[in-house]
């Protein structure tokens, strides 16, 4: 189907994004179908995964990582837009070296990633309220992004998990970007009632 499709046009751009987060299963076949066909340009961004590079000319890759200089920025505007609890731990130890110790720690286990910055600031920020608990936060922050959203699901209360999976379930499958209150709407629809509760939403 795609070969003909591309026979009515010009030119075609494809763009296939984050394809290392597809099983190999699924991105090896596309990957495939798509190089054979002529009269693409074909674009695939991934994390440096290795598999998918095997699969590509070493003249058709281009490694682009973040900027250590733009990460660093990015760290310590998060630590100065802090609020709460950690906020309060980095003032009171201003003087001891721990805003530098949190910008390398988070550097070091981002590895480039800007994604797996925010999210290793998000946990901290969420977590830590001493400073021994954010120390060790920091030696146990994790170097893979599946390992990172596991712990970042692991944060939410129990009570909360089914109604946060039902906000997952409403985002992953929308037709289209969800607003809140799209999503106010969606959560307040209940099985055999014709009308929503303007009280549910």
């Amino acid at each position: 189907m795609l070969k003909i499709e591309v026979e009515t046009y010009s030119r075609i751009l494809v763009v296939t994004d984050a394809l290392d987060e597809a099983d190999v299963q699924v991105w090896a076949p596309l990957l495939k179908h798509l190089q054979a066909v002529s009269g693409i340009s074909l674009l695939v961004t991934s994390r440096d995964t290795g598999d998918i590079a095997l699969e590509l000319r070493p003249d058709q890759c281009l490694n682009i990582g973040a900027n250590e200089r733009d990460m660093r920025r990015y760290i310590e505007e998060r630590l100065s837009g802090s609020t709460g609890r950690f906020k309060r731990l980095i003032e009171a130890n201003a003087d001891s070296g721990l805003h530098e110790e949190i910008i390398t720690g988070v550097m070091e286990k981002a590895d480039g990633m800007f994604l797996l910055a925010q999210l290793h600031m998000n946990s901290l920020e969420a977590k830590v309220s001493r400073l021994a608990d954010l120390r060790l936060a920091l030696a146990k922050l994790p170097e893979h992004l599946e390992t990172t959203y596991d712990e970042t699901l692991g944060r939410i209360n129990d009570g909360d998990k089914p109604l946060a999976y039902q906000i997952f379930s409403w985002l992953i499958h929308a037709a289209r970007p969800m607003t809140i209150r799209d999503l106010q709407y969606a959560l307040a629809v209940e099985d055999g009632t014709t009308a929503i509760n303007a009280r549910d939403l």
